[in-house]
């Protein structure tokens, strides 16, 4: 019992930890003030996505400098990583493309 206990514990615990990453390409559609508006990078033409919403601080890492925003422009293609369990706020940006 504490083996099944145990492995259901790791298991919930990885997948926690990975939530916050997102290992999917969104492109930027918008960018206001800090906050960015991002869709899907690949997306069927005749279907309909709702845009993920993401807040930029001064501590958040763009291609590893800090707080780059600059950096940032739209149809810019990124992955991204919110900041433990602080949804809509980002820890670090990547740009893909």
């Amino acid at each position: 019992m504490r083996g099944k206990i145990g492995i259901m514990l790791i298991s919930l615990l990885t997948l926690w930890v990975l939530s916050g990453c997102s290992n999917e390409n969104y492109i930027i559609v918008d960018i206001t003030g800090n906050q960015l508006a991002l869709a899907p990078d690949e997306q069927d033409p005749e279907a309909t996505y709702a845009l993920i919403e993401v807040t930029i601080d001064d501590q958040t890492q763009i291609d590893v400098q800090v707080n780059s925003l600059s950096a940032l422009q739209k149809a810019d293609v990124i992955r991204f990583e919110y900041r433990n369990d602080k949804k809509p706020l980002v820890a670090t940006i990547e740009r893909v493309k």
